[in-house]
């Protein structure tokens, strides 16, 4: 969805998304205003891995969608907001797995020792 965009630009989309303005956003990351703007607007890069990752944080999205890698499932179906949820449940494979593990009962410390 945001893929194509620019990094600044795919920070926008998530900020409003959000609902936040650009001095909100920047003191949720202890940066001003003007910060966020130039980052919007592409004036500097976040090429730190930690600031990335707190923005991301800050804008509740994966770092992978902040940094615009491409899905393999485009929504041609107007079923955006199910590709978040499948992605989620397939990162749990347990959740996956749960009528295996439901019968079960949890081992005990001893048994493992």
């Amino acid at each position: 969805m945001t893929d194509h965009l620019e990094f600044g630009k795919r920070v926008r989309f998530y900020r409003k998304r959000r609902g936040l303005h650009q001095r909100q956003l920047g003191e949720l990351l202890g940066r001003s205003e003007d910060w966020v703007y130039r980052v919007e607007s592409g004036r500097i890069p976040v090429n730190n891995v930690k600031m990335l990752a707190d923005l991301a944080d800050a804008l509740r999205v994966p770092i992978e969608d902040l940094q615009g890698v491409p899905v393999l499932l485009e929504d041609h179906d107007g079923f955006a907001g199910s590709v978040p949820a499948i992605r989620a449940a397939l990162m749990q494979s347990r959740r996956l797995a749960g009528s295996q593990y439901a019968d079960r009962e949890p081992a005990r410390l001893e048994r493992l020792a």
